[in-house]
């Protein structure tokens, strides 16, 4: 089944953890939520607002993430292969598939490292009773800056992931030009600089600090792999998430992103109708030179937003914006209307349903990448 082009790791092998997969049914619930109407997620009755776990579930899953880089055990010594091999024996019914870009679209010559995906087939496929259902919505993942010289081919938050898809999501971590960071506009006088640059990487094209060739862009990845997937796999009904016209069906998809991935989300919801955005160390577009965020934060966006759910470390520094600058970019995207940041290290669940999640864990100084879960 698996060509030159595509790699597969299964889990079947591995040994099941039914306290896991029993957890995993209590990751959404209704709770009344008190919030103006134009704030409400689609779908979701004033009143009775379905408040969606899974963005919860990245305030544990990345801390044990970030553990592994930065504390240590005398007696079992926590790294990241220990981390994923945990990881694979809580969720031996995922199967994690790479696929190189270039495999979908011969005319994506460049970022050639692999798209990940994510499936749990028994619920996809054979939808088992005793399984999550099927939610028909894509996860997509977009991960954060990789600079010239770096290792590529990130699988992304593999817990999040693998979780994700535990709970009836198909998931993608999409491979996209991402050599560039988005704070080369931190100092740019022209006010819409952050969403031009992020615009072209998304749709392609020409911008002051970047272009990307269209084939390259977001968009045309995430269709040309969709329409693979559908080839290769129909069970699977990955074409589901595209439109008659190929297009692609952004209601029907949840977009969450790391750093920079995380503000491409982010915008992306803005313009787009999307089923949810989470950014996890993001938002981060805040314009040194004039003191404000970037002034796409304030545009009217197309999914309300309580819809929006971030997740950030008070020592992330990364990208030069400060905390207390990312905060002033979560106020600029109305997501204070849900309450103050929740305090994870100190509340408990449902953390006053705020939006606004942050954590100082583990309480000692932490580099940037440490802070982001690197």
């Amino acid at each position: 089944m698996a060509g030159p082009a595509t790699c597969f790791i299964s889990r079947h092998s591995l040994q099941k953890n039914q306290t896991l997969r029993g957890q995993l049914w209590y990751l959404e619930e209704s709770r009344p939520v008190k919030a103006p109407i134009k704030h409400l997620c689609p779908g979701q009755e004033l009143g009775s607002f379905n408040v969606v776990k899974i963005s919860y579930a990245v305030v544990l899953l990345s801390a044990t993430i970030a553990r592994a880089d930065v504390t240590s055990n005398s007696t079992l010594p926590s790294t990241n292969e220990n981390v994923r091999i945990q990881i694979a024996l809580e969720h031996p019914d995922v199967t994690t598939v790479s696929i190189l870009p270039s495999a979908t679209d011969p005319a994506i010559k460049t970022f050639d490292n692999p798209h990940w995906i994510y499936v749990n087939r028994d619920i996809v496929v054979e939808h088992k009773a005793d399984l999550a259902q099927d939610r028909h919505e894509l996860y997509l993942f977009i991960n954060g800056t990789h600079e010239q010289g770096t290792p590529r081919g990130s699988k992304g938050p593999i817990a999040f992931c693998d979780l994700a898809a535990d709970l009836g999501y198909h998931v993608v971590v999409l491979a996209y030009p991402n050599d560039i960071p988005a704070s080369v506009c931190r100092n740019d006088n022209n006010p819409k600089a952050f969403e031009e640059f992020r615009m072209t990487i998304i749709r392609g094209g020409r911008s002051k600090h970047i272009s990307v060739e269209q084939s390259d862009s977001i968009e045309n990845r995430l269709v040309k792999l969709l329409q693979h997937l559908e080839k290769i796999w129909p069970r699977e009904n990955w074409g589901q998430f595209l439109n008659e016209d190929g297009t692609i069906k952004w209601e029907s998809i949840a977009v969450g992103g790391q750093s920079q991935g995380g503000g491409h989300a982010a915008l992306i919801a803005i313009k787009h109708r999307v089923a949810r955005v989470i950014c996890t160390g993001s938002p981060k577009d805040y314009n040194q030179k004039r003191n404000v965020p970037a002034a796409f934060y304030r545009e009217e966006s197309a999914i309300p937003k309580g819809c929006f759910f971030a997740f950030n470390h008070r020592q992330d520094y990364t990208g030069g914006t400060s905390p207390e600058q990312l905060l002033k970019n979560l106020k600029a995207l109305e997501l204070d209307a849900f309450g103050p940041p929740a305090d994870v290290d100190t509340e408990s669940f449902p953390y006053h349903h705020a939006r606004i999640l942050m954590t100082a864990y583990p309480v000692v100084n932490v580099t940037g990448s440490q802070s982001e879960g690197l």
